[in-house]
């Protein structure tokens, strides 16, 4: 059974959905997010599970009669993406950048077929059924939801090679997907370590006043220095760490000592891995 959902009220029509937590079991913590236009509704990350995203559906019954018209997954990741078939159920278009879909569509049936052998998770994607993005983009596309309009916008390869961020120019809201964590460690598994902080250039660009990251609590413009500045540490901390010629999991260990409240531990090894590669590349240059 999936952990029940908290709400969060972002402006008038923006609604945020999470699990909380940093498990496979909830999500890994990620954030959904509902748009509410007077015609048509958009979510946005549908979770990682149907039994997640009814949940959301029900949310947004309560919340207004217009139907669910679009999903929009902001990269490929199975948190953000394997609660669609709900929604095509209710035949929304699901829009995403191209190398989203191409990711999805290369990776997704074997993760699927892998967890559907571990018993342990073998209730989380009982009823998953893959479902691919109809539409896909570029560099920027335009949604309309009546008298709502949404700019989805691709900043290059950041967290991922597909990632897209969304931005409400009238309600000042930026949905940045995995641009941003907030209290949650980074996962630099498919990153580029360039890209990142170009993504977070591009969130910097916006005319927003409130972010709502992947995972974590939604936020000012400090939530884009907060993630800066974490990216910096890390860079300096993997650095010292090979410098010393520790291995790499002392050099996790010391990231989670600089960050030891942070949620979302399992990914740290993603960290030392990806910033160790880089800076081998950059010296062998």
């Amino acid at each position: 059974m999936a952990s029940e959902l908290s709400e969060t009220q972002i402006c008038d029509r923006v609604f945020a959905w999470t699990a909380g937590g940093d498990t496979i079991q909830t999500s890994y913590g990620t954030n959904c997010v509902g748009v509410l236009g007077a015609d048509a509704v958009l979510v946005i990350d549908p979770l990682i599970s149907p039994a997640f995203a009814r949940q959301v559906q029900a949310a947004v019954r309560r919340r207004t009669n217009a139907p669910v018209r679009f999903v929009a997954f902001t990269h490929h990741h199975t948190d953000h993406t394997w609660g669609a078939s709900v929604f095509a159920g209710e035949s929304a278009t699901i829009v995403a950048h191209r190398a989203c879909r191409e990711r999805m569509a290369e990776e997704h049936p074997a993760i699927l077929e892998s967890r559907q052998r571990q018993p342990e998770l073998a209730d989380l994607v009982a009823e998953t059924v893959l479902v691919l993005p109809q539409v896909t983009y570029d560099q920027a596309l335009v949604l309309h939801l009546g008298d709502l309009e949404l700019e989805l916008w691709h900043p290059g390869w950041a967290h991922t090679p597909g990632d897209t961020f969304l931005f409400l120019p009238d309600q000042r809201v930026a949905v940045c997907g995995d641009l941003v964590f907030e209290g949650y460690h980074y996962n630099y598994e498919d990153a580029s370590v360039r890209g990142v902080r170009q993504g977070l250039r591009a969130l910097e660009a916006l005319d927003a006043d409130v972010f709502v990251p992947g995972h974590g609590a939604a936020g000012g413009p400090d939530l884009l220095s907060h993630q800066a500045a974490y990216h910096d540490a890390v860079e300096r901390i993997v650095a010292a760490g090979v410098e010393a010629g520790r291995d790499d999991a002392l050099i996790a260990a010391d990231i989670h000592a600089q960050f030891p409240d942070y949620g979302l531990g399992v990914v740290v090894p993603s960290a030392v891995a990806k910033f160790k590669a880089h800076r081998a590349n950059a010296q062998s240059k």
